[in-house]
């Protein structure tokens, strides 16, 4: 079955710290691209995520947005280096005297002088953020499959009824290709006859041209080519694996067989089907660009 690169998938995890809230964007891509948007602080969360998603999907691009709700406090905690500050005290003092300096030294010239104070920031419970962040990209990923598989039926459903139509054509272009030479001799011999206005024309001669006609416009092997193609795109489609490159690549097969056709044959009735046939390849090419 086909999957759609196309999808949306949400979590949500909480615990006494933290809730987590983690949605997951995907759309076509021709490699798996994966773009995280996460807090600056809760950047080594990215990994993890990166790493399940890698395993979970294998074409498309991948946008992640999480969200942190911290329910304990926020605060930086700010404490005085005391050390440093007797330190810096002492060296004042001692600069006062030596340079005859008269006055108190304020508490404000100690305060701006660098380090005095340090600023901590509260830890961070990495095994608690991360079962959360986990919990809730499962959630999301689970959502985005089933978008995923739900849309790719549709594909499925789609792909066969154009794959129909080109079997379709396919058969008729095998019907009318046995035709194409012995039209073309009725035609030659009928024009030879009123340009050479009754004189007698070597019938050999005729017959080489027709022979060569017939070796030029001979599309048996192209047609063999489509059939098998034909088929190989609707056994693929079936399958459960990553099928679009290997879609896309028929595809690629089939517009060259036809394009062959279109060049050998002489005949308004394959140029049609033709035309036809490269316009549904057009289509389902499109269609494929959003198969997984």
């Amino acid at each position: 079955m086909a999957l759609s690169m196309t999808g949306f998938g949400q979590g949500e995890a909480a615990n006494n710290e933290y809730r987590i809230n983690l949605s997951i964007k995907a759309i076509n891509h021709r490699y798996l691209e994966i773009y995280c948007k996460i807090p600056r602080n809760f950047s080594f969360l990215e990994e993890g995520i990166r790493r399940e998603l890698g395993k979970r999907l294998s074409r498309g691009k991948i946008e992640v947005l999480l969200e942190i709700k911290k329910f304990t406090s926020n605060d930086n905690l700010v404490e005085p280096n005391t050390p440093l500050a007797a330190s810096y005290l002492k060296s004042l003092r001692d600069l006062q005297e030596k340079l005859s300096i008269s006055g108190k030294i304020e508490i404000t010239a100690l305060l701006s002088l660098p380090e005095v104070f340090t600023v901590t920031a509260p830890a961070e419970n990495i095994e608690l953020l991360e079962t959360a962040t986990q919990t809730a990209l499962e959630q999301a990923v689970v959502q985005l499959l089933e978008m995923r598989t739900a849309e790719g039926r549709n594909l499925t459903v789609n792909l066969t009824e154009r794959i129909a139509f080109l079997e379709k054509q396919y058969l008729e272009l095998q019907k009318i290709a046995p035709l194409v030479v012995g039209l073309y001799q009725e035609k030659l011999t009928k024009r030879v006859a009123e340009l050479t206005q009754g004189i007698e024309i070597d019938p050999h001669r005729l017959a080489m041209e027709v022979a060569l006609f017939a070796d030029k416009a001979d599309i048996s092997e192209e047609l063999t080519r489509i059939k098998s193609h034909l088929q190989q795109f609707v056994n693929i489609l079936v399958t459960d694996k990553s099928i679009g490159r290997k879609l896309d690549f028929l595809i690629q097969e089939l517009n060259r067989e036809i394009n062959t056709i279109s060049s050998k044959a002489n005949d308004l009735k394959i140029a049609q089907i033709v035309i036809d046939f490269k316009t549904e390849l057009e289509k389902i090419r499109e269609q494929i660009q959003n198969i997984e």
